[in-house]
């Protein structure tokens, strides 16, 4: 598992990522002094769980998953996060100084730091969230590989798609119509005839029952092939990082519209405090869901079977890292003297 920390520096950030990640996947890096959310802008968790979104540990090779839930779960705890800042206290080194001076003195203004805690997937998040110390939600990401699954399914010019999911196996997706990018409506509503015979395919294909099950099928049967190696995750973190980012530091961009794993804030139904992927809307530093679709009636079903994915991995993870606790640290804190010569196992 690899944690690092990132200080701000513009757009450089982008261009290293991907490399720092691939390089160090396997390095243990961690100083534990350093673990104050003012020490950084980006805090980022990569772990060694065989899927990061679903919670199938690996059999085959428990320590991987042993040692990465272990350290996960101890980075968890050593976070802490304070609301008491007087804002009016905050230097140069605690918040951000804008560029622009106050309309009433000649100062500059200072806002408050908002650092990016961002896992590999919904697990990590799920932990980070449940673990620390009062980390506020909206700060917690990671990427998703759902939405570039389903823009390769049929073609690689589909629309905009946006997704809701509990993990890789249980989502659902919508694509914005028109289906195909700088296409325009036919008598379908969907498909331009030609571009349907150049693949050999029919409007039926691309109907609305299709939609909703053909294609969510064929993405689940992509996302089922665990796309998860150190290359494909460090360039989605590369990805969805700057998403984040990019309202932040550019003044031209206003919104940015993704998919990403978010900690549920309870819009549309789904349950607040929750890990979900959601299509969100980034703006200058904070993220709202993107309320398109908000209004169907079958999305409103689908996320009723989400919830329900959603509270069970929930309950099953922090079930499961209870007992890990109990059978590893506590025990371990008992080894000493164990091994100094006491038969009891206790």
């Amino acid at each position: 598992m690899l944690i690092t920390q990132f200080k701000y520096l513009e757009n450089k950030i982008f261009f290293s990522i991907y490399f720092v990640f691939f390089a160090l996947k396997r390095i243990w890096c961690i100083e534990w002094a350093s673990l104050l959310t003012s020490e950084g802008d980006i805090f980022c968790f990569m772990t060694d769980f065989t899927n990061p979104n679903c919670l199938k540990f690996n059999k085959e090779d428990p320590k991987i998953e042993f040692k990465a839930l272990n350290f996960m779960i101890t980075l968890a705890k050593s976070f802490t996060w304070s609301d008491d800042k007087n804002l009016s206290e905050l230097d140069e080194k605690d918040g951000y100084i804008e560029k622009k001076k106050s309309k009433y003195r000649n100062t500059p203004v200072i806002t408050e730091r908002k650092p990016v805690f961002f896992a590999d997937g919904l697990l990590a998040m799920d932990i980070l969230k449940s673990l620390s110390d009062n980390i506020p939600n909206d700060l917690i990401f990671c990427p998703s590989p759902i939405t570039a699954i389903a823009k390769t399914v049929q073609c690689d010019v589909i629309n905009d798609v946006l997704v809701w999911a509990a993990n890789d196996e249980v989502f659902h997706v919508e694509v914005e119509k028109p289906l195909i990018i700088n296409d325009f409506h036919c008598k379908s509503d969907m498909i331009r005839k030609d571009f349907l015979e150049s693949l050999n395919l029919d409007s039926t294909q691309f109907s609305a029952a299709w939609m909703k099950k053909e294609f969510i099928e064929k993405v689940a049967s992509s996302a089922s092939k665990n796309p998860y190696g150190c290359i494909y995750r460090a360039a989605e973190f590369s990805k969805t990082l700057r998403d984040i980012w990019l309202t932040r530091i550019q003044d031209d961009v206003t919104k940015v519209y993704t998919n990403m794993g978010v900690i549920s804030d309870g819009s549309l139904g789904t349950i607040k405090g929750y890990p979900y992927i959601l299509p969100i809307v980034m703006s200058k530093g904070s993220w709202s869901i993107d309320r398109r679709f908000e209004d169907d009636t079958y999305l409103k079903m689908e996320i009723k079977r989400l919830n329900k994915m959603a509270k069970d991995q929930h309950v099953e993870l922090i079930s499961h890292c209870k007992n890990f606790l109990r059978e590893n640290v506590i025990y371990q804190a008992f080894r000493d003297e164990d091994d100094s010569g006491s038969t009891s196992k206790y």
